[in-house]
């Protein structure tokens, strides 16, 4: 008896909490810009990670402001606005070692956004030495990027809309543009995805990058507000907003399995995501050159 007594309370408490996070937390974010966006429009639109990267609060009356303020402050937007800053850092030490061979830097960003890293990149982008095409589902974000690099002026970044988990329209994309990334960044996407599916991408991006070619992407470790995110938060498809979490060691050794060479991971200080990278080998043999001697 005592047992189905506990059983029914702890039920009553889940239900009770439900019915907490629907009825008021959930109305207590709709009044600030970016709760509202994450609950309403989709909690992975790029638009709501420009409002991340602005860290400006706005929202209804006082108390939106007061909402939005403290969601800017929380240890995930600032890993957000962290992990912006470390992939600037990673191309642009790309784009001078480029430079070094008289060689321009070709990137493509899979599920981009706004591409805000790609556009604070616009004296490169204004000389000629970087070309950026962005690919993202969401039109609003496709128009808000395009209607940014118009605004500031910023030349050789495209946005196109597209289906991102296909890689081989990217390849009809890249021959009708007559244009080949020696980049490609996916920045906020695989943490979406289980490893099975997650292993065929990066196989995918692998045969699609030239040899030299360098990959940079995301993972997430841990988010410390995992429990408000399950219970107001959702996919812009309706769907709740679960992410896969994966340890460094998992995405070395993927990595390598795959054929990945020069292989980073890069931990932030809040150890919540990780900025991961690897490039494709000059040159790919099946046969080690010792192998080869012995044969002549």
């Amino acid at each position: 008896m005592t047992l189905r007594i506990r059983g029914l309370a702890k039920r009553a408490l889940v239900v009770a909490e439900d019915l907490y996070y629907k009825k008021v937390i959930k109305n207590l974010l709709k009044t600030s810009k970016l709760g509202r966006g994450v609950v309403l429009t989709g909690a992975e639109s790029g638009v709501n990670f420009e409002h991340i990267y602005n860290n400006k609060p706005e929202g209804s009356f006082l108390i939106g402001r007061y909402v939005d303020k403290a969601l800017l402050s929380l240890k995930t937007a600032q890993a957000t606005r962290g992990r912006k800053e470390t992939i600037k850092k990673m191309l642009n030490n790309e784009i001078q070692n480029n430079r070094l061979f008289n060689r321009k830097t070709k990137i493509l960003d899979l599920a981009s956004g706004t591409a805000r890293y790609l556009r604070e990149l616009s004296e490169e982008h204004l000389t000629g030495a970087v070309e950026s095409t962005c690919i993202d589902k969401d039109s609003a974000c496709i128009k808000l990027g395009r209607d940014l690099v118009k605004r500031d002026g910023i030349p050789n970044i495209r946005f196109f809309r597209g289906n991102i988990f296909h890689l081989n329209h990217l390849r009809k994309l890249a021959y009708s543009l007559e244009w080949k990334p020696n980049v490609i960044i996916a920045s906020g996407l695989f943490m979406y995805f289980n490893d099975d599916r997650v292993e065929e991408m990066l196989r995918e991006i692998y045969d699609f990058l030239p040899p030299g070619g360098l990959l940079i992407f995301s993972s997430y470790e841990r988010v410390g507000i995992r429990k408000l995110m399950r219970k107001t938060m959702t996919t812009s498809t309706g769907e709740p907003w679960i992410l896969y979490y994966r340890k460094p060691e998992h995405v070395r050794h993927v990595l390598h399995k795959i054929g990945f060479e020069q292989i980073f991971v890069i931990r932030d200080q809040w150890e919540m995501s990780n900025i991961c990278l690897g490039r494709k080998p000059e040159r790919i043999c099946c046969i080690d050159d010792n192998q080869k001697m012995g044969q002549q």
